[in-house]
């Protein structure tokens, strides 16, 4: 529950789908081996945040670079 409060959090604060930041979230927490827990998900919404507002990207575009290169 705690995850999908953190989730659309996300989709209000970046004016996403809530389908889309749901995937995001999962792409980013599977992709980097990250338990699925509420401190995990406030960690991604703190990162998108923060790479957003210092970059010329959006929340969608950092998440789809990241759910790419999270293998890697």
């Amino acid at each position: 529950m705690s995850v999908g409060v953190e989730t659309m959090k996300m989709a209000r604060i970046a004016n996403l789908d809530a389908g889309d930041a749901t995937q995001y979230m999962t792409a980013a927490l599977r992709g980097f081996n990250m338990e699925v827990n509420e401190l995990n998900a406030q960690k991604v919404n703190d990162v998108y945040s923060e790479l957003a507002a210092i970059t010329a990207a959006d929340t969608s575009q950092i998440a789809t670079a990241m759910s790419k290169t999270a293998s890697i």
